[in-house]
């Protein structure tokens, strides 16, 4: 090539890589401002609604609706929102069948607990979210902390907004702080023999799952049956703490924070530890529903809830992030290693709770 055809050949090159760059920065603008473009999207979508917006998660009203307040003063363009509660797969397929029947549901926002996912999934009941909650991380004003990256759906469907950690309860006026439970071990101690309760219904499968702490919860599992445990009221995680609050007993071993720690706020003569490794799960993770016309505001809310809404969801339903520096939570995990229950963790619970429920010796169990 001679040089007048180098000369032409380079500056062809260079004139087409500018036109690259400038037919890329609305792209780059774009993908820059992508929580801006959510709000916008919200807004509208509320201005449609007349600003009235409803949500129905599994917490009670006590825990929910001071985060929709707090929601609504960051949101103004959201002028009214109405809760409800709704838990237990039972309740959730009953609005999945209104759905099938043509019937569009009064929720706007709502959780679907995992047992239900199969059902909504399989029937398209589940969609995309407007915008990539991996790129939405990008575009984050700087006070507001991604959250932890296992918190995301791999497959960008949903992000969890709470972490449901457990531990062990115990009555402080029947334990004498020398015999206080400091790790899972304790529990397997012959003093507790026939004394100690634990929920049969699995909430430490984070530590089933976790590859670092299995062989040994599963030993500690095969531990508390021959410590001769107390299986409570199945998922009756308030219950079984109100007995130990009672003096029925004197533990509880693998109990929610947040059921323990609400009591304990009342005045119940409890303490709560989290043992060193502890687990989590990645709770209250919801998805954008077919029906729902805001999708946008959906988004937005379990963004907002999932960074800049954590002292809310802490404060008000004790289910906020370990690593949150701002709770009291965070000294207590402080140094420990915590086992996630994460989505893979999820697709393995029907083999996690058959393992368990035969340990246990649980009735149907196989």
């Amino acid at each position: 090539m001679d040089d007048r055809k180098t000369r032409v050949f380079v500056a062809s090159a260079i004139a087409a890589i500018f036109i690259a760059i400038a037919d890329a920065r609305p792209l780059i603008a774009a993908q820059g401002n992508l929580l801006h473009q959510l709000v916008e999207s919200s807004n509208s979508e509320m201005a449609k609604k007349g600003g009235s917006l409803s949500v129905a998660l599994e917490w009670t009203d006590e825990e929910a609706k001071p985060l929709l307040e707090s929601f609504k003063k960051d949101f103004p363009f959201i002028k009214e929102t109405s809760f409800s509660r709704v838990r237990g797969t039972e309740l959730m397929q009953r609005t999945f069948m209104e759905y099938k029947a043509g019937r569009t549901p009064k929720y706007d926002i709502m959780h679907v607990s995992f047992e239900a996912w199969p059902t909504y999934r399989d029937a398209g009941a589940f969609v995309r979210p407007p915008f990539s909650y991996k790129e939405l991380m990008k575009s984050l004003p700087p006070d507001w902390t991604p959250p932890d990256p296992r918190a995301i759906d791999p497959n960008g469907y949903f992000l969890a907004i709470a972490g449901l950690a457990r531990g062990i309860v115990y009555n402080k006026n029947i334990v004498s702080p020398d015999k206080a439970p400091k790790g899972w071990e304790d529990c397997l101690d012959p003093m507790w023999r026939g004394k100690f309760l634990y929920d049969p219904r699995p909430k430490l499968t984070a530590l089933q799952h976790d590859p670092k702490t299995r062989e040994a919860h599963l030993r500690w599992l095969k531990g508390i049956v021959e410590n001769k445990v107390i299986l409570g009221v199945a998922g009756a995680q308030t219950a079984n703490v109100e007995k130990v609050a009672a003096s029925e007993y004197p533990l509880f071993c693998g109990v929610n924070y947040h059921s323990a720690i609400r009591q304990i706020d009342d005045g119940a003569p409890l303490n709560f530890i989290f043992p060193d490794p502890f687990p989590l799960e990645f709770g209250t993770q919801i998805h954008i529903l077919k029906w729902s016309k805001t999708p946008a505001t959906t988004q937005l809310f379990i963004l907002w809830s999932a960074i800049k809404g954590q002292s809310m969801v802490e404060k008000y339903s004790y289910r906020g992030f370990p690593w949150d520096t701002h709770s009291r939570k965070y000294l207590l995990a402080k140094g420990k290693y915590i086992a996630v229950c994460d989505v893979e963790c999820l697709k393995k619970s029907e083999e996690y709770d058959a393992e368990h429920a035969k340990i246990l010796g649980l009735p149907g169990a196989k």
